[in-house]
């Protein structure tokens, strides 16, 4: 069974109205102590309480405790939702039905980046409904907002269950074509997030794809190209140690992932598959994704301050300071610029369709013994391998 409390969680200005408003946070948890914390503010996750394998929780989302702090490092996108179009529009426009749109320029006065300057994540989200299993916010992002076509009603419905399944579905309606592309962007730290860089290098991790989007040197942005993984840092199809594999890093210009997989060209929205799993050995706390999308963005908080440069680090919950490499993100989304790429996996959507977007992260904890097993010795113990079959 699952129970959702309300409370105020601070005060923030909105960013149509100019007011100020109240921002309240919902929290879901289970029978099993799991609790999952969302503001109004950017519809955030603010918050994910999971137990470990000695029945002890810790908080393994990297955020604030108050608003001032979300504020404060908005650049970051901790824990928010992404949108109307996550990432990059290269040169802020777009072919659209044969005319051409442009959009407004927030990177470098030369492209769009995560919505615009008013993103959904500066959005003050309304609650539309209180679910027995959580609850769904709701936004409605107008026509021209930000240069897009359209008036999009957006509902996103977070919920959990008492398998520890926390599930994020984004529905969205437009009543005129419009390139739609919403996600969210935690930052994960699975041995709590005040254990640091050490916390994350700990990490086992896997991600299930072949391939890696190439992206141009200059700017960064996807040429519509792949690389195979066989044989690259990039491949992490069987478990590897997230610290071994960003060390391999130093002596390149990024200093650790930033990196989109390509998980589906032949994009089903019908279909959620499975996508990796990170597992923190020690606490044996895992965390399984699952999601409909086409690809998955994985980060390890290169662009945090660095210690031994001397810089301010970030100050987060519980007065936490985040360095570089003390978090990583997924974000699962369509192809980034699917709008100036025809080879991608549609982007618009058109009047009386339907814009569906799930991903369900599963946590669990694993038995010490069984962090050290490879697929073989589980397999002869009866245990269920890594890989996870279609959800349909």
């Amino acid at each position: 069974m699952v129970k959702v409390v309300e409370d105020i969680f601070g005060i923030a200005t909105n960013p149509f109205t100019k007011k100020a408003q109240v921002i309240r946070r919902y929290t879901m948890t289970n029978t099993n102590r799991l609790s999952v914390s969302i503001i109004q503010l950017g519809a955030t996750i603010q918050s994910i309480q999971a137990p470990d394998a000695y029945h002890q929780l810790s908080d393994v989302v990297l955020g604030f405790d108050d608003i001032a702090g979300y504020n404060k490092f908005r650049n970051y996108k901790f824990g928010c939702t992404l949108g109307r179009v996550t990432d990059v529009v290269g040169n802020g426009e777009f072919i659209m039905d044969e005319r051409r749109i442009i959009v407004s320029k927030n990177l470098g006065q030369k492209h769009q980046i995560n919505g615009g300057f008013v993103g959904f994540d500066q959005v003050i989200w309304d609650l539309h409904m209180k679910r027995p299993d959580g609850i769904t916010l709701r936004h409605v992002s107008q026509d021209g907002h930000e240069g897009f076509p359209g008036t999009l009603k957006v509902y996103i419905h977070f919920t959990i269950d008492d398998d520890n399944r926390f599930f994020i579905r984004i529905e969205g309606t437009t009543d005129q074509t419009t390139p739609v592309n919403i996600s969210n962007h935690i930052y994960f730290n699975l041995a709590g997030q005040s254990t640091g860089i050490k916390g994350i290098f700990d990490h086992s991790i896997t991600i299930e794809a072949l391939e890696t989007m190439d992206t141009s040197g200059g700017d960064g942005f996807p040429t519509g190209q792949f690389s195979d993984v066989n044989d690259s840092v990039y491949d992490i199809r069987l478990p590897v140690s997230m610290g071994d594999r960003v060390r391999q890093f130093e002596k390149r210009s990024v200093k650790g992932y930033n990196v989109c997989y390509a998980l589906d060209k032949e994009f089903d929205s019908n279909i959620t598959r499975y996508v990796g799993r990170f597992l923190h050995p020690e606490s044996g706390r895992f965390m399984e994704i699952f999601s409909n999308q086409p690809s998955v963005k994985f980060a390890t908080a290169n662009d945090f301050p660095q210690e031994p440069l001397g810089e301010e680090p970030i100050l987060g919950k519980k007065c936490t300071r985040y360095w570089q490499h003390c978090g990583f993100s997924l974000q699962l989304l369509n192809y980034p610029d699917a709008v100036n790429q025809p080879d991608f996996p549609r982007i618009f959507i058109n009047p009386g369709e339907h814009y569906f977007h799930e991903t369900i992260y599963h946590f669990g904890v694993q038995e010490s013994w069984k962090c050290c097993a490879d697929p073989e010795e589980l397999e002869a113990l009866g245990e269920e391998p890594v890989k996870k079959p279609l959800i349909k």
